[in-house]
């Protein structure tokens, strides 16, 4: 994992995973068919720990949930500056297999956010559509958050971004 967030998925070479971690190419083969095969291994390593940190808030209303969400996604990212690399840069574009690995991690987290933004607002009725919708809504903007805060070397401070976040969905969505 070090390699791909240090220098890139796309800088990486298996002689190079090999030699950092002070193994035989056969070692490597044995366990992976391939460069893509090991980023998919890490992916969804990377994608565990980043989803008990945007899952790991609670919320009696959805503005509170939305918060804790975006909270543990920015908290998560600077923590883990590697695997935040992994997973806001590194994994994009990569082929449709890792695109579609991608899409599926989105939409598990988008229907888990989902489900807890509709326990907030008991008269909230969605069908699969929407609920799709809204998760996908969620994830991105999610994402968007934190690529952005990434690349401008974490500014605002978080507590801060939290705070206009909160602002601006207080206005919006019931409390």
């Amino acid at each position: 994992m070090s390699t791909f967030g240090a220098v890139g998925y796309r800088e990486a070479t298996v002689g190079g995973i090999c030699a950092s971690a002070g193994l035989n190419k056969r070692y490597f083969y044995e366990s992976f068919g391939s460069l893509e095969d090991l980023l998919c291994a890490v992916y969804a390593d990377v994608v565990a720990d980043l989803r008990r940190a945007v899952l790991a808030g609670g919320g009696v209303d959805p503005v509170a949930v939305l918060r804790g969400f975006v909270d543990g996604f920015l908290g998560w990212a600077q923590a883990n500056p590697l695997q935040a690399r992994v997973h806001l840069f590194e994994v994009l574009g990569v082929s449709a297999r890792v695109d579609e690995l991608y899409r599926s991690h989105a939409r598990s987290v988008g229907d888990e956010l989902c489900d807890r933004l509709a326990a907030t607002i008991p008269e909230l009725e969605l069908a699969p559509g929407q609920r799709r919708f809204i998760g996908d809504a969620m994830v991105g903007a999610g994402l968007q958050i934190a690529v952005d805060w990434v690349l401008s070397d974490y500014q605002p401070p978080r507590e801060e971004l939290l705070d206009q976040l909160e602002g601006v969905v207080g206005s919006l969505l019931p409390t």
